[in-house]
């Protein structure tokens, strides 16, 4: 094994090599952990920051992840190495939790981290309030997607914001030019595994079996195979390649972004490596120098170390805008590797092939056969190639792939083999036979793990965990006596304040007040103060050391006192936050029904079903669509206004979840009609929405919220409500245990608890399409007709991808309805209720049917009830 000094030796710093052009400020790297190898790999790798999760409340919740001892031990030795280290509790909470979270939060806030990353509103509105020493950056789970959520989240105390991966360069460089008067940082994704769904807004893993990915338990249903139903085709249709835009990294840094982040915190550390050290030495590359921290940078061929480091097929995604390339891998959802040869020979349970790059025993090899499969037309015609067992073994890795043990050269045994050679290498009994041709692939190098052990190795030297605070010092004289007056701090928050006081005397050497304080005080007991010790005032005194050991003495047992005092009233404080002035909802004696529709068609259907049963909705939400409207926005709007008034109803108009700068101009023309009209009622599906509304000048306080501004707990209601909402449409995704806890200690703040009865759960809002992965291409409008796919997968579960304007929105055969409860929710004090026909296409029959059961609180056929009746984990 090669010793870290030995790696050390292929270090360069790069001084002597000619200076590139500078274009900007460097941006850091930020590099995933969800170990200690990991940890230990990204810092001697030369990462600026790395992020990773307590045991609990994070999105990778089957990482190994650190305890609040193992950041008590690790922040001090990323420090000293110029590290910084992030905390992520990117995930939504239940109310239950949040004991726990305060009690985390108390401990995280003396560890020294620079950040917590954070998705729920109501964490953010607890660490705001109660924790504010606590740097805040908005996790990309938020889903902000644009200018206008960033501001937002500015606006809420985030001063970072990691922005959804779908973003363009062009979109980038667009937020910092917005937001150059008031800076936040923006943080991007730069490598790694791409979600389908816009982070955050995946709701397939929670509606099929309870396992949300908003809540850490994501069980990558994206992965997995799907059947074509309604055409030819079948194979891995969600299942994205991965992001490196190591060839784009001058243009990211060219929009001004402030931090490239790398994704896989359940990746190994030979991954956390191999990016980090590719990226470092692209951006060496860049600006001409080394970039890294303490010259914390080492050489290697990491294009050739990516192949053995776990990663799909790869795409720069949307950086180069929209479509640009196919982003979807139809046929291969895991790591294939570097292609290595072919089989030549079978021969027994030995292959034979020429080998293109060195290979040695306990190497990782992988042989795919060679046909090509799971695509359809008009891909490859109408002849489908392959066949869905195919892909189901892929997909449980049921495929010829193993470790290196026993290989043969000329009839010998030996332990390696050069390029060029031929090997025969003997097959595990329980992989199945290739044929001859079959790709050969090599997946993991041995001589790449030893140099990643030899990174990952763990420092023996330990530093003292230690609380860093501010102390400021102002000393004057009277009366024959030196007094220093002292301010102790935590970024701002005033712990202690203390005055020593001793005879006054002249200093007889150089030597200041100044340089004996910062001498002995820069670090006393388990206070480090070595960086944020500031004195002031008159200097001109001696500080006899006899003195000294009782200011130590008097001022650590103040601050310490402090310290206790502070924690203490944030814990009090933030628990009482979630109980004061809230109450059981009486129960709702009247329903009020909201009726939210995305196609003209349907306000006739409403008007319809006055004119059968007498019934029309307190509300009708419309949200713009163009692939189902056509027309003048000023013209449709008139229309939907009238009927509206016909119903004797409220025209409300929805700002959608996802806003992206090609979608803003559509949308803002419909606003703008909806207010020349009166209208000043809005629905929000985004926390940018509120924002957006601002900048094109519309001021209202008539606002609600879709589900997607998650309330799952009673803090995120609370938070929602400051936004200015007057109610709150509870998640989908939710248990009857978590909702009627909130409905039991509702915030007495005026604001409405709203509860969908019915709706097409959008299981994926993607950007990403899979009808140009099956037409290899972006096929345009005219050919894939925005049409719908049906789709199955081995389960034998059904779904539907509907294409609306070149989005992709994915639904259950099933809807999700809880019309069934709507009494025992009115007994817990809803009284607003909300029915939502997004998406899938109704007819008449289809749309009376279910409102007919939503109003006599009846299960509409054909439906499910997701996690209201289990627990949401």
């Amino acid at each position: 094994m090669l010793s870290l000094s030995m790696q050390r030796d292929h270090i360069v710093t790069q001084r002597n090599e000619p200076k590139a052009v500078q274009i900007g400020k460097v941006p850091e790297i930020l590099a995933p952990a969800g170990g200690r190898a990991q940890f230990f790999a990204a810092l001697n790798a030369g990462a600026d920051a790395v992020y990773l999760g307590l045991k609990e409340f994070n999105a990778r919740g089957r990482a190994e992840n650190f305890s609040i001892e193992d950041l008590e031990e690790l922040v001090p030795l990323a420090k000293d190495q110029g590290m910084k280290v992030l905390v992520t509790l990117n995930i939504l909470l239940k109310d239950i939790e949040f004991d726990r979270l305060i009690e985390r939060l108390s401990q995280l806030q003396w560890v020294g981290i620079h950040a917590v990353i954070i998705q729920d509103l109501g964490v953010a509105r607890i660490v705001r309030d109660y924790f504010p020493s606590l740097r805040m950056h908005a996790s990309t789970q938020m889903a902000v997607h644009n200018v206008h959520g960033v501001r937002q989240a500015k606006a809420m105390g985030f001063q970072r914001v990691v922005v959804a991966r779908e973003l363009t360069i062009q979109e980038l460089k667009l937020i910092h030019k917005e937001l150059a008067e008031t800076p936040v940082e923006i943080e991007a994704f730069c490598h790694g595994s791409l979600c389908y769904s816009y982070s955050g807004l995946c709701f397939f893993s929670g509606a099929e079996d309870a396992r949300s990915g908003n809540r850490g338990e994501c069980a990558y249903t994206c992965r997995k195979p799907y059947k074509i139903l309604n055409e030819p085709g079948h194979g891995f249709l969600f299942s994205m390649k991965d992001l490196n835009s190591n060839q784009d990294l001058e243009r990211l840094v060219e929009a001004q972004v402030d931090t490239l982040k790398i994704e896989g915190r359940k990746k190994d550390a030979q991954y956390v490596a191999t990016v980090v050290g590719m990226y470092r030495k692209r951006l060496n590359e860049i600006f001409g120098r080394n970039t890294a921290p303490q010259d914390r940078s080492y050489m290697r061929d990491f294009k050739k170390d990516m192949a053995f480091s776990f990663h799909r097929d790869t795409t720069s995604f949307f950086m180069n805008g929209r479509y640009h390339e196919n982003v979807i891998d139809l046929s291969n959802p895991t790591h294939r590797g570097l292609e290595v040869g072919k089989v030549s020979q079978v021969k027994g349970r030995q292959v034979v092939f020429d080998t293109m790059e060195p290979i040695e025993r306990f190497d990782g090899l992988r042989i795919d056969p060679v046909a090509a499969t799971f695509h359809a037309k008009p891909q490859h015609g109408s002849q489908v190639q392959g066949h869905m067992g195919e892909a189901t073994r892929k997909y449980e890795n049921k495929i010829c792939q193993f470790s290196v043990r026993d290989m043969y050269i000329n009839g010998k045994k030996a332990p390696r083999g050069q390029k060029r050679q031929r090997l025969t290498i003997s097959l595990p009994d329980e992989v199945p036979l290739p044929k001859v041709g079959d790709p050969i692939f090599k997946t993991r190098s041995n001589e790449l793990k030893r140099v990643t052990e030899a990174l990952a190795k763990p420092r023996e030297a330990r530093l003292m965990a230690l609380k860093e605070i501010d102390l400021d010092i102002f000393a004057d004289s009277h009366d024959g006596e030196t007094t220093l007056r002292f301010k102790a701090h935590l970024r701002g928050q005033e712990l202690a304040t203390h005055q020593f006081s001793w005879p006054a005397e002249r200093p007889k050497k150089a030597a200041t007040l100044e340089d004996d304080l910062k001498r002995s005080l820069s670090l006393f007991g388990d206070f480090n103060l070595h960086a944020n010790l500031s004195v002031e005032g008159d200097l001109n005194w001696f500080l006899p050391r006899s003195q000294v050991k009782r200011l130590k003495q008097d001022l650590g047992t103040v601050i310490q006192k402090g310290i206790e005092t502070y924690t203490r009233r944030s814990i009090q404080g933030g628990r009482l936050a979630m109980s004061r002035q809230r109450s059981s909802l009486p129960p709702a004696l009247d329903e009020s029904y909201t009726v939210k529709i995305d196609r003209m068609e349907y306000m006739d259907f409403l008007v319809q079903y006055k004119l059968d049963t007498g019934f029309s909705p307190a509300e009708i939400i419309f949200e713009p669509k163009r692939a189902f409207l056509s027309g003048k926005p000023q013209d449709l709007m008139k229309e939907l206004w009238l009927k509206a008034q016909h119903l004797g109803t409220t025209l409300r108009l929805a700002i959608p979840t996802v806003l992206r700068a090609w979608d803003e101009a559509v949308v803002k023309r419909y606003v703008s009609a909806y207010w020349e009209l009166g209208g000043r009622a809005f629905d929000l599906g985004n926390v940018g929405a509120k924002s957006a509304l601002q900048a094109w000048g519309y001021e209202t306080s008539d606002m609600v919220s879709d589900f997607t501004l998650y309330s799952l707990n009673t803090a995120a209601v609370e938070e929602l409500g400051a936004l200015g909402l007057k109610r709150v449409c509870l998640s989908v995704e939710d248990d009857e245990t978590s909702i009627m806890t909130k409905l039991q200690s509702w915030p007495e703040i005026g604001v409405q608890a709203e509860v969908i009865l019915y709706k097409d759960t959008p299981l994926f809002i993607a950007e990403a399409c899979s009808l140009t992965a099956l037409h290899h291409g972006c096929p345009t409008a005219k050919v894939c007709g925005y049409r719908t796919l049906e789709v199955e997968n081995d389960e034998g579960e059904q779904f539907l991808i509907a294409h609306e304007s070149c989005k992709s929105i994915v639904y259950g055969k099933q809807a999700y309805s809880i019309s069934h409860y709507r009494e025992r929710l009115q007994a817990a004090g809803v009284g607003c209720f909300r029915i939502d026909f997004l998406t899938r296409p109704y007819d008449q029959k289809g749309f009376t049917n279910v409102l007919n059961s939503c109003l006599t609180g009846s299960k509409v056929a054909d439906s499910h009830a997701a996690n209201y009746s289990r627990e949401l984990l």
